[in-house]
């Protein structure tokens, strides 16, 4: 059986979750945040990318039009 993962629901990791990585243990809850919203932000850009280029040639793709 095909393992499918639901794209449609955004997981937002959590302050505490945030603070439980290494070097994240000591940052204020304002950082956490602005972490957090920045890495969604990051996945995002990288999701429509993908989507927009396709998986396997968006490396190539990209390069080309730079040219």
């Amino acid at each position: 059986m095909k393992n499918v993962k639901d794209t449609t629901t955004l997981k937002t990791i959590s302050i505490e979750e945030l603070k439980s990585f290494d070097g994240f243990a000591d940052v204020s809850n304002e950082q956490a945040i602005e972490i957090i919203n920045t890495l969604k932000e990051l996945s995002l850009l990288t999701h429509n990318i993908i989507t927009n280029y396709g998986q396997s040639d968006s490396i190539s793709k990209l390069c080309k039009e730079k040219q």
